[in-house]
């Protein structure tokens, strides 16, 4: 088998609750794994594939076109195999599983019984934890699915393979460990010499591969943002004061904000001084970064580059700024069933949850900023309640059975979900598979490609977009599996139709149905439902405004 990976994120959250136990009547050997019968019917073994690619650069390194059709090809190739998805993260770290929705959702569907085989590549992109490694290997073995790792040759069914993967998986913690641990190292190296990482800062670019150039129409924003600070402006004035000027971010984009123009007046990079290592990662398996107040040594390099401030502007705006500032102790952030899921159709920014004068009120992110980057106003909680209500009653024909009757049509829907979400998806990449086929043919036979890498232009543009409503279905596994839970619930008693109504009137019930939520105005709303259909919606305008 190839060496190759790609990274497709598709999963949710761990789901470990209870699950169902496939007996195995009759075992026989394959060359990965046991093929089940029952009786003297044979089963074809669900198999599936995990991969991993940790940073943008691998990447870039690898073709994620070829890499899906590879995975697949191979698993259905095999007559015996039933293919039972590929499950993989892109960017993800393999010292924290957490954090990793695609190996997350993959022991989800091995729990419930979907997969029987799981094939790796290697123990280092399954896990670099030996904990994690084998407590998710016990898990899986006491499920009745295997875990093949390619190069180590090692297959989990075989119980005498379990020291040598307790071994290699402790190897593979060490190897992160002292890739760490080589990394500190030559930073350490790097500033003890005087060089310090460059990175894209307002008024600093690289430029013919020199860092520390300064771009003097970003300087002249950076200026004045120290001039207006000594003139006695807050951060949050002088932000407003560049959006209405159109003044434009290092990054573009012209929604400036107090933080990022206190980050302009707090940078000592700025007066020609670079301090390094601010910030530090805590340890190689929880990635964690911290504010450095002492626990690693600094380095600060006198004017190392050209300042864009002088020294003594510099330190007259510390003093009032430390004379300003006040510690603020902030909550930890809590989210809510439309957290996230309630966007600007102007300017697609997310909503932000307010109290204002005792109601919930959902603002865009963009016109909390300033009207100049967005013209939408709040919209009330209520509002957006109703809106959802009357959709999900339009889309699912909620009153035109009985109550009864309904819930059992809600649970079948929530059930059918995520079998279709699989399916468009694998459908999608198959049609990828046949445009890179007949592209990569064309091309041998020195034919003429243009309406064949269009065609698979097409499909790839067409799956990227598809992709921010996966990701978005599968974190919503648990308000389904919530949902299904309720529905179960009333499915067994006598429900009265105001309960059922009730019930329909729940946001939180009603987030398992919706992916994403436009707000075109206060009133007019565009929902995408989990079955990627979109219905739009306008409510009467209420007094509350």
């Amino acid at each position: 088998m190839g060496k190759t990976l790609f990274g497709q994120t598709i999963g949710i959250d761990y789901d470990f609750e209870v699950y169902k136990q496939y007996p195995i009547i009759k075992e026989a050997n394959t060359d990965f794994g046991y093929r089940r019968e029952v009786g003297n019917q044979p089963k074809k073994l669900r198999v599936a594939s995990y991969c991993r690619v940790s940073t943008d650069e691998e990447l870039q390194l690898n073709s994620l076109e070829n890499q899906i059709i590879h995975y697949t090809n191979y698993i259905r190739s095999n007559p015996e195999w039933q293919f039972a998805g590929i499950f993989s993260d892109r960017g993800k770290s393999g010292t924290k599983t957490q954090s990793r929705t695609g190996f997350n959702k993959m022991i989800r569907y091995a729990r419930s019984g979907k997969i029987d085989i799981i094939i790796c590549k290697s123990i280092s992109r399954f896990a670099r934890n030996v904990l994690d490694t084998l407590n998710t290997v016990k898990l899986l073995k006491e499920n009745g699915v295997r875990v093949i790792f390619e190069k180590e040759n090692i297959d989990t069914g075989s119980m005498s393979s379990d020291f040598i993967l307790t071994l290699l998986s402790a190897t593979a913690e060490e190897e992160s460990r002292s890739i760490s641990d080589n990394i500190n190292w030559s930073l350490t190296k790097r500033f003890e010499s005087g060089e310090p990482i460059f990175a894209r800062l307002m008024g600093y670019a690289k430029v013919d591969d020199k860092p520390w150039v300064i771009v003097e129409e970003e300087a002249k924003i950076v200026r004045e943002a120290f001039e207006e600070y000594l003139k006695g402006n807050t951060p949050t004035q002088i932000a407003k004061m560049f959006i209405r000027k159109g003044y434009k971010k290092a990054n573009g984009r012209r929604d400036w904000s107090a933080i990022a123009v206190r980050d302009i007046l707090k940078n000592e990079r700025y007066t020609g001084d670079a301090l390094c290592q601010k910030t530090y990662t805590k340890d190689h398996l929880s990635h964690s970064v911290a504010i450095n107040n002492g626990e690693r040594n600094q380095y600060l390099l006198k004017n190392h580059h050209d300042p864009i401030v002088d020294r003594g502007t510099f330190e007259k705006v510390q003093k009032l700024l430390s004379k300003n500032s006040r510690k603020v102790i902030r909550d930890k952030r809590k989210t809510y069933p439309l957290s996230g899921r309630l966007v600007c159709a102007e300017c697609g920014s997310n909503f932000q949850r307010f109290i204002c004068r005792g109601k919930v009120t959902w603002r865009c992110g963009k016109h909390t900023k300033s009207k100049l980057l967005c013209s939408m106003t709040g919209i009330r909680e209520e509002n957006i309640r109703q809106a959802l209500t009357k959709a999900f009653i339009k889309k699912y024909q909620a009153y035109d059975k009985e109550h009864e009757i309904q819930i059992k049509k809600l649970m079948k829907e929530l059930q059918r979900a995520e079998s279709r979400r699989e399916n468009e998806q694998n459908q999608l990449r198959v049609e990828l598979e046949k445009a890179l086929l007949a592209e990569n043919a064309a091309i041998i036979k020195l034919k003429d490609t243009t309406e064949l890498t269009q065609e698979r232009i097409e499909i790839e543009e067409k799956i990227a977009k598809k992709e921010l409503l996966w990701e978005l279905f599968d974190e919503d596994g648990i308000y389904r599996k919530e949902s299904m839970e309720e529905l179960e619930r009333l499915k067994s008693m006598s429900v009265t139709k105001t309960e059922f109504e009730e019930l329909i009137n729940d946001i939180k019930f009603i987030r398992a149905w919706v992916i994403l939520i436009k707000a075109v105005s206060p009133y007019l709303f565009s929902i995408t439902w989990i079955n990627g259909e979109e219905t739009e919606i306008m409510i009467e305008k209420g007094d509350d405004q």
